[in-house]
This record gives structure tokens, sequence and C-alpha cells, in this order.
């Protein structure tokens, strides 16, 4: 059986931000079409808004606590949950980042602990992969402390022992980003490429599939330049434990673009794009916003400004998913 818990928070009493509740109703309408979570009430989707309060821990320690009990009414089935954050977060180590919670920052310490929360999840002992994706900051502030869950969770109860994988918007010490997507609406800008690539992009091998192993190498090879498409300068991370690479998150359809690459231009020139043979692909007149779109193999191309001179290498990493450059 599968569950997820989803958290948005835009309304903090300072630093209110613009696209965390959106984000997150997004992930929770992705597993929903998707059919992730194939009963959709076995999503805790908890996000913030003017008028309430909601998100200042205990919900999410509810929550965790009322899936806990379900699950265990499906020990004969494997057992997942999806962990989902998206708003303010503080790194406190390199694996851990403190969630910061609605009143934070009135309440300095008004956050939870990320790695706790994993290792809670991970001591039920009652589910078979855990999944966290985390949309926020993590830069480093030691003054903050985020809280553990309530109860017994450092002592295991159950006997399975997870897969896991843990996705992080950015690197430890940097930011993470709101950006424009559609119509002006804010957006995180990890979340919605986390959404394209397993709604896709993500399929390195063109298999029909996409492993968590899929998933951390999209994100390591692609992130940074879609990231570009928003000009941030944004690295997104993620780690696996216990077999994770092995955890298959989704089937999807194989990819059926006419492209695999798209390449933005941030100048007013002229504008020559070579193969890896040297070969001139395409020279064309290009200004800021133009985008080209190709349908590459696996390798190093470069691009040329025939004005200024300039050279840039790019690299598809895989003729079966989605490349990004700037130029």
């Amino acid at each position: 059986m599968e569950y997820a818990i989803i958290i948005g928070i835009d309304h903090y009493d300072k630093r209110a931000l613009s696209g965390a509740v959106a984000d997150a109703e997004a992930f929770a309408k992705f597993l929903t079409d998707m059919q992730l979570v194939s009963n959709p009430d076995n999503i805790k989707l908890l996000k913030s808004d003017a008028n309430n309060q909601i998100v200042i821990g205990y919900e999410i320690d509810n929550a965790i606590e009322a899936i806990t009990e379900n699950a265990k009414t499906h020990r004969n089935e494997s057992n997942r949950i999806y962990f989902y954050f998206s708003g303010h977060g503080i790194g406190n180590t390199f694996n851990n980042t403190a969630l910061c919670m609605r009143f934070w920052p009135k309440m300095i310490n008004h956050c939870i602990s990320s790695l706790d929360y994993l290792t809670g999840l991970i001591n039920k002992g009652i589910f078979d992969e855990v999944l966290l994706f985390l949309d926020c900051c993590r830069e480093n502030d030691t003054m903050i402390k985020g809280l553990p869950p309530i109860g017994d969770w450092q002592n295991k109860v159950g006997e399975r022992v997870p897969k896991v994988l843990v996705c992080n918007s950015t690197i430890y010490g940097k930011l993470s980003y709101e950006v424009s997507i559609d119509s002006n609406q804010k957006r995180g800008a990890f979340t919605s490429f986390l959404i394209e690539s397993l709604k896709g992009d993500a399929d390195t091998n063109n298999s029909g599939r996409i492993t968590a192993l899929d998933l951390k190498q999209h994100i390591e090879n692609n992130f940074p330049t879609y990231a570009l498409k928003y000009n941030k300068i944004q690295n997104g991370s993620a780690s696996t434990d216990n077999g994770g690479d092995n955890i298959v998150i989704c089937e999807v359809k194989k990819l059926e673009e006419a492209y695999n690459f798209e390449i933005t231009f941030n100048r007013n020139s002229n504008v020559t794009l070579y193969n890896k043979n040297a070969d001139k692909l395409r020279t064309d007149n290009v200004v800021t916003g133009d985008k080209w779109h190709y349908k590459l193999e696996k390798g190093n191309y470069v691009l040329v400004d025939n004005v200024s001179g300039e050279q840039k290498t790019i690299i598809n990493f895989s003729e079966n998913t989605m490349g990004y450059e700037q130029f």
C-alpha cells in the first residue's frame, strides 16, 4: 500500500513564500494522477493558508501515526511512504535539514528535523520503501534546532528495513529558489523539475520505468541547467540507503517528443551549434529568449557565438531524457 504526507507552507509570520502551497498541491495531484498512491485517502495534504495555524508539528505526527495504523493492516503487502516538504529550510548538517514550520522565525526553533523524521519512519518497521523530497533552502545556521517526532521514534518497532531515497532541492549550505513557471505563478524550481522528471524525463534507458538511481543521475546531470533557464544557480542532490537505488518509483511512457534537448539564448547574436564530430548542425541569428529544440545523440556539443567568439560545450547525457542549456 502507498501513503503520502505532503506539506506546503507559504504563510510564515515573516518571509512569506509564494509557491510552496502550489508545489504541495501539484505533487499531491501528480501522485494521484499517476496512481502512485492508489487510494487518495492515504494522502495527507497539510498546507497553510491566511487563516489557519495548521502544520505546526503535531499535525504531521498525527498524520504519521494514522498512516502507520493503516499500514499495519496491510502487513502482507509492500508498503511505501512519500514524505514531501516545501517551505523554508535551514541546513543543520550535511544530512539534516531543519524544516521550518508555520511560526518560524517568530518562534526561532519552530522547525522539525528531516533526519529525525526519516529515522522515525524507518524505525516504524512497517514500510518497505521511504521516499523523502525536500524543496527548501539548506543555508547553515547552528542556532536552529529541528525538533524530533513525538513519542518513541528512536527505537525500532517493526521488523522491516526499508529502502530509502532522499532528494534535496539544493546542496548543503545553499539556497533553493522559487521561479515563475506559468502565467507568472511562482513555483519551486526543483518541484517543477521533479514532477517533469517522474513523468518521463528521468527514464534514462527509455525502459518505461524510473528507478531511484535514474532520478539521482537525472537530478545531477540536468537540474543545474534546468535552473539556469530561470537564471538561478541551484544544484539538487539525492542519496539512497539500504538498496534504495533499486526502488522503482514509477512506470512511464517512453519519451516520444520530437526533441530531447532545449537551448535557451540570453544574447542577440549569430550562433552555430556543432556536434561531437565538429559538423555544423545549425547557424542562425538569435535574440534573448529564443529556444532551439533538437534530438541529440549522447555526447558533447559546442555552441559558438560567431560575433564575440565565445564558446560553450554542452553535454547530452542521454538520448531518452530531456536536457537543458543556456547560452
